[in-house]
């Protein structure tokens, strides 16, 4: 733009024809000159490539419903009992009195537990040399746990020998030894050398009042 001259005053009063001049003169001059683009410039934003000033969400439409279904639950308010909460219950007035004051008296005795678990755990801390072996009480294990892990251990390690239909080769030579060594005895018992059907009834008895007294016991 060029400088602008002040056009300077005349002592005496210019004739109409010569004011005339000089005013086509101005306005031919003002016509002349360049025409400068006064327009305010927006930056742009190299990192959204779009030019800063405008709205980057003016295409998204977003509805109610969406911003209801995407809303987090508050868990102060989901934690209170309010009469929502016995809707589609028949339940009675003072039945419901007594839900809300169980819930209170529990929701009080709560913060007063963690309360007290803050005030003995910071008591703890502050107790020289010994500090607070509440966790390492807690994590040991007792004596009774102790125990029982142990006998089981043991119970483990010592495996019953389970019955079998067929007992081994090694058990049923021994035993057809044992049988063939008590039937020598008996042989060579004078008892039943002298009678030998009384010596086995006497024995059958014998046997049979045995057995009758231990199913008595058990």
């Amino acid at each position: 733009m060029g400088k602008m001259k002040r056009a300077r005053q005349k002592l005496h009063t210019a004739a109409a024809r010569a004011k005339k001049n000089e005013q086509i003169k101005k306005s031919n001059s003002i016509e002349d000159e360049p025409v400068m683009d006064l327009s305010p410039s927006v930056p742009t934003d190299p990192a959204a490539g779009v030019p800063r000033g405008e709205n980057l969400f003016q295409n998204v439409k977003i509805s109610s419903s969406d911003l209801v279904k995407q809303k987090l639950p508050d868990f102060d308010a989901r934690s209170t009992i309010t009469s929502k909460t016995f809707k589609g219950q028949n339940l009675k007035k003072k039945d419901k009195h007594k839900i809300r004051r169980e819930a209170w008296t529990a929701k009080i005795d709560m913060i007063q537990t963690t309360k007290k678990k803050a005030r003995e755990r910071k008591r703890k801390q502050q107790t020289p040399i010994v500090g607070d072996l509440t966790a390492m009480e807690d994590a040991l294990p007792t004596l009774e746990l102790l125990m029982k892990e142990s006998t089981d251990d043991f119970s483990k390690r010592q495996p019953e020998e389970k019955p079998r239909s067929i007992p081994k080769e090694k058990k049923r030579k021994k035993q057809m030894l044992d049988d063939m060594a008590l039937f020598s005895k008996v042989v060579a018992h004078p008892v039943f050398q002298g009678n030998a059907s009384q010596a086995i009834k006497e024995h059958l008895k014998n046997m049979l009042h045995e057995v009758g007294e231990e199913s008595m016991k058990s």
